[in-house]
């Protein structure tokens, strides 16, 4: 696991958030590939939560075909730099409705994503447990922003044991029949390139963190940084998750902290035990 940081920044951003307190502190943070690590199906690499549908067969050949389609066409532009921000958030509000479109088709039924979850393909971090635990046990508001079904990442944090009161989910909510199977979606559709338009303050739990300016926030890509936009922190620490060696450059000018390689939760850790002693 490499590392990439500014030691001296690093102390006086711990110091500061130590001497306000745990009162003072909340966490934002990314679910795909930033609480979780990269999954495999059948030897194939996974990238997100919603992707363990397709690549562990749940639903029908013809939605295997059809997202995988979307996919190609869609996920080319999700990070491209050169492409406008405006740009690249209608593209992924296009990808994301004709997804739940789709999912609405192919008859998705909870009992698919629990057997997706259950399946066991789907790995927290290492570390990730004893983060959530010690966040608990000092009543951190934690927030997690993702583009992922709101309700498998649930039965993810259910599964590990860590979705407790503190813990607030900010992802794709649907609508379902009595017999459980998909018929709607909510609004707003999350997805990677608009947290910048989610404003916390519009959720009822803002409430717990409007006086917490103290801010931990954690992503995998550069536009995570969005996930804090419109909210007035007095101090603001960093993480990203690179994954990809080529990335951990990239992202050194933007992060305080990068995480390299498929890096664990240990270091983020020691920072938290650090400003929460």
């Amino acid at each position: 696991m490499n590392l990439i940081y500014n030691e001296e920044k690093l102390k006086i951003l711990i110091a500061k958030m130590g001497a306000d307190g745990a009162d003072k502190l909340h966490i934002l943070t990314d679910f795909d590939k930033t609480l979780s690590e990269l999954s495999y199906v059948n030897g194939k690499p996974v990238g997100s939560i919603i992707a363990l549908l397709r690549a562990g067969g749940h639903l029908s050949a013809e939605y295997e075909t059809e997202s995988y389609a979307l996919f190609e066409k869609y996920a080319p532009l999700e990070h491209d730099q050169s492409i406008p921000r405006a740009e690249r958030a209608a593209k992924m509000e296009e990808w994301w409705i004709k997804h739940n479109e789709l999912l609405i088709r192919s008859k998705l039924n909870k009992r698919d994503m629990d057997n997706a979850m259950v399946a066991g393909h789907l790995k927290l971090r290492a570390g990730v447990v004893e983060a959530f635990h010690l966040l608990n046990q000092h009543n951190i508001p934690t927030v997690i922003m993702s583009g992922g079904p709101a309700y498998m990442i649930q039965k993810q944090l259910e599964l590990s044991g860590i979705l407790t009161d503190n813990v607030h989910i900010v992802a794709c909510y649907y609508e379902y029949d009595d017999d459980g199977y998909m018929i709607n979606y909510k609004k707003p559709i999350i997805h990677s390139q608009n947290k910048y338009e989610i404003i916390l303050h519009e959720f009822p739990f803002f409430e717990e963190l409007k006086e917490r300016t103290n801010v931990i926030l954690m992503g995998d890509q550069i536009d995570d940084l969005g996930m804090i936009e419109g909210f007035d922190y007095a101090n603001l620490l960093t993480i990203v998750f690179a994954n990809k060696q080529e990335r951990e450059e990239q992202f050194a000018p933007k992060f305080d902290v990068v995480i390299g390689g498929d890096g664990d939760f240990n270091f983020v850790n020691n920072i938290l035990k650090q400003i929460l002693n």
